[in-house]
């Protein structure tokens, strides 16, 4: 608040607030008395108002030259305000995010210990093929065409549609009837067949229990963890889950020439597919798991999907929001709905043997050549706009897919060591790999996404800057409106009810 500089000058306004107290409103006949009236009230409101400055404007002992100057300077400080507060506004408007480390030392105890799939590279045992040949009355002319084909889903997998090259031109009506993927499902490998000596937390189980069968872009394989969501108690090596893998090559297709080994993806619960880790045989492969956890705060969900880029379970009438059949969503479930739909644009058909049961067609036998001849156009995943900054011989999949609002990255660090083979006397032992996952440190990273500029924040700013250009509060604009409704009104009504009783 400024201070007045003389006392005569608070004389002044005492005396005129005195006499507007007295009677305020009294008739006024002439215009002298009107503007006598209108002096008053605008006094009675000056002397008592908050906003600096602005009582020196109507003060009647201020000199015509300092009253310009106060005005320009009110004028110079209205206009810092109003740039000000537009400058906020822009930013509160750009709804800028910013990304901060929410908890360096968060207890894994928190997250479930990561499911855990497990894939021979030669995908079916085939020891079972006179059994399969037998119960599908698969006659001897069919035989070799048969083998083909088993020995092509032997190392299929979704990047590798080209294991079908060798039926381009063929007829395949005769077996177009038989249902591969049931086929290719009980001839898969069991658990009793691949898997030996697991334990979980430091103790013996049994492997059949532990793990499952489940589709995933890379075949029929077996996963553990995915629906108990067991929680690790311990951290470090042997302190998750061993086991030994038998790699059963005297089992494997004859015709399939490719690398032996096993083929391991870590994943989060509810999530469908993964990128693969290489299992090689002869080795003892350490996989260490460290978690990162990212998750959006409540002030940015207010915001759709499109501005943050991530989406939330339940906002499925996003634009971005587009999961496998009754899985959660999650970037990989998007990724994999995506993968069904352009299998739908080249060849009318999805292969189910990949994905979990949906309306999508199934392709059958006759519909192989097509996604062989389509290799090349489903190998990678693409980014929208990144033409002008990424080279490809070959498009790829263009999935416009963003990641859970809450989502959990595992990373793994993996560690081998040879075996000697050939110091071991046993020849399950020869033939076998041991394999461990665990956790490698108690602790995760948390980071938190959060709107760096909120609404409370403008608030407080406005206020701050109304403090600094007119020291003024929402008390003091409270004030002013309440003086501009209803106090000058009031001045005009008495005014002309006056004038009415007069003139009666």
């Amino acid at each position: 608040m400024f201070v007045r500089s003389t006392e005569k000058e608070t004389r002044v306004v005492a005396d005129r607030i005195r006499r507007q107290d007295q009677n305020p409103l009294a008739p006024v006949n002439t215009k002298s008395e009107i503007q006598r009236a209108w002096t008053l009230l605008i006094d009675s409101y000056i002397s008592r108002s908050h906003i600096h400055g602005l009582y020196l404007l109507f003060l009647p002992s201020m000199r015509r030259r300092m009253r310009v100057l106060w005005a320009l300077a009110l004028i110079c400080a209205c206009t810092v305000l109003f740039h000000v507060s537009y400058l906020l506004g822009d930013r509160y408007h750009n709804k800028q995010f910013q990304t901060i480390v929410a908890h360096a030392h968060a207890s894994i105890h928190h997250i479930a210990f990561p499911v855990v799939i497990i894939c021979n590279k030669n995908r079916l045992n085939w020891s079972r093929l006179p059994e399969i040949k037998s119960l599908y009355n698969i006659t001897p002319s069919q035989d070799e065409l048969f083998d083909r084909i088993l020995t092509a889903y032997d190392g299929f997998s979704f990047h590798k549609f080209n294991a079908f090259d060798s039926l381009l031109g063929e007829s395949l009506d005769e077996l177009n009837h038989l249902n591969f993927t049931e086929i290719v499902i009980q001839m898969s490998w069991r658990c009793d067949e691949i898997l030996r000596d697991c334990h979980w937390q430091t103790a013996s189980r049994d492997c059949c229990k532990l793990f499952r069968p489940r589709r995933l872009p890379l075949g029929y394989c077996l996963a553990f963890n995915e629906l108990e969501k067991r929680r690790g108690t311990e951290t470090g090596i042997n302190t998750g889950l061993l086991l030994r893998l038998l790699l059963r090559e005297g089992q494997h297709a004859p015709g399939n020439s490719g690398l032996k080994g096993f083929w391991l993806t870590v994943v989060e619960s509810s999530v469908w597919f993964g990128f693969p880790i290489e299992v090689v045989p002869h080795s003892r492969t350490n996989v260490a798991v460290t978690a990162v956890y990212h998750y959006f705060d409540e002030s940015t969900l207010s915001l759709p999907s499109s501005w943050r880029h991530c989406v939330m379970d339940y906002e499925e009438e996003s634009e971005h929001f587009r999961t496998l059949e009754g899985q959660k969503y999650m970037l990989e479930n998007c990724q994999a709905e995506c993968q069904q739909r352009y299998l739908l644009r080249y060849c009318n058909c999805t292969v189910d043997l990949f994905y979990p049961p949906s309306n999508y067609p199934a392709c059958r036998l006759k519909d192989l050549p097509c996604l062989a001849a389509h290799n090349h156009l489903l190998q990678n995943f693409e980014q929208p706009g990144e033409h002008p900054y990424v080279h490809r011989e070959e498009s790829g999949l263009v999935c416009e897919c963003l990641h859970n609002c809450k989502s959990l990255t595992l990373l793994t660090d993996m560690r081998k060591s040879v075996q000697q083979p050939w110091l071991q006397p046993n020849s399950s032992a020869i033939e076998s790999m041991w394999l461990n996952v665990y956790f490698k440190k108690p602790s995760m990273l948390v980071y938190k996404t959060n709107l760096i500029y909120t609404w409370v924040d403008l608030i407080v700013s406005f206020g701050g800057i109304c403090q600094l250009c007119l020291g003024c509060s929402i008390i003091s604009l409270i004030e002013f409106v309440f003086f501009a409704l209803y106090k000058v009104p009031q001045l005009y009504w008495e005014r002309f009810s006056n004038e009415h009783r007069s003139n009666k």
